[in-house]
């Protein structure tokens, strides 16, 4: 019960009080499950009447707010190391200014990279919500205003290209942080090189993936709040005279036991 009602709570922060009636379910309507995911994480869950299973709900992901598809719920105890998808569908797009870039380095990066990439002079990206080949959404930033997605991805030259490379290789040859030798961010370099190094990236990190998991089992525990116990039926007739007639008898008794005492 305490987990409803923060979740409640939760939600009436972040909605309008019109929309409460519409979004907000009542106590008396929710069923508790206990569900089992892949990772072998046992947990339980609510479902809106009794007739709507596990599989067919999901948690939302925390970064985009974006309901999982069905039958996935996030794992905080077991996570991966993030996979690129490939996107499947781009959908809303929105446009965030940004201002100059500082002229010292950032990022950790040395004086001679950051001059390649600094941004002297205030300007603006597309942000892009995108569906990835999982099911999952993210959003990509793309710094073309106007580019759409029927436009398709644009390649340098085989020159830069090279250039392009030449520098990948010499950073993994060096060791250096945050150009690990090997894993899902190197293959995925790998692969935009070969590619021609396209922009927008056909394919993007998918955050979900790292803790999104499926339900494997799942145990219906009963409602929330149990029943109200039925009403006792009416007694019939025979059995509501023979209830009068015990109680008329025990008070003879009684009575008869204060004579007694007053006589002796």
């Amino acid at each position: 019960m305490t987990e409803f009602e923060e979740g409640v709570a939760d939600l009436r922060r972040r909605l309008d009080p019109a929309l409460w009636p519409l979004f907000i379910p009542k106590a008396e309507d929710l069923f508790r499950w206990r569900i089992q995911l892949e990772c072998g994480c046992v947990r339980e869950i609510f479902t809106t009447g009794k007739d709507r299973f596990p599989d067919e709900r999901s948690d939302r992901d925390p970064v985009t707010g974006c309901r999982l598809p069905d039958g996935e719920f996030w794992c905080r105890d077991h996570h991966v190391a993030k996979p690129y998808r490939e996107i499947a569908e781009w959908d809303e797009r929105r446009v965030h200014e940004f201002p100059a870039d500082p002229e010292e380095p950032q990022h950790g990066l040395d004086a001679e990279t950051w001059a390649k990439i600094q941004r002297p002079e205030p300007h603006s990206s597309a942000f892009w919500r995108v569906k990835l080949s999982c099911g999952h959404y993210a959003d990509v930033c793309v710094g073309d205003l106007d580019w759409k997605p029927e436009d398709g991805p644009r390649l340098v030259t085989k020159k830069r290209l090279a250039e392009i490379r030449r520098d990948f290789e010499e950073m993994w040859a060096s060791g250096e942080p945050g150009w690990p030798n090997e894993g899902p961010e190197r293959d995925h370099i790998r692969r935009m090189l070969d590619l021609g190094w396209p922009r927008p990236e056909p394919e993007h990190e998918c955050f979900a993936c790292t803790a999104a998991k499926r339900v494997t089992g799942y145990q219906r525990i009963g409602p929330l709040v149990p029943p109200p116990k039925p009403a006792a039926p009416p007694p019939i007739e025979r059995e509501r005279v023979e209830a009068q007639l015990a109680r008329a008898e025990a008070e003879v008794q009684r009575l008869r036991k204060r004579l007694e005492q007053a006589q002796g």
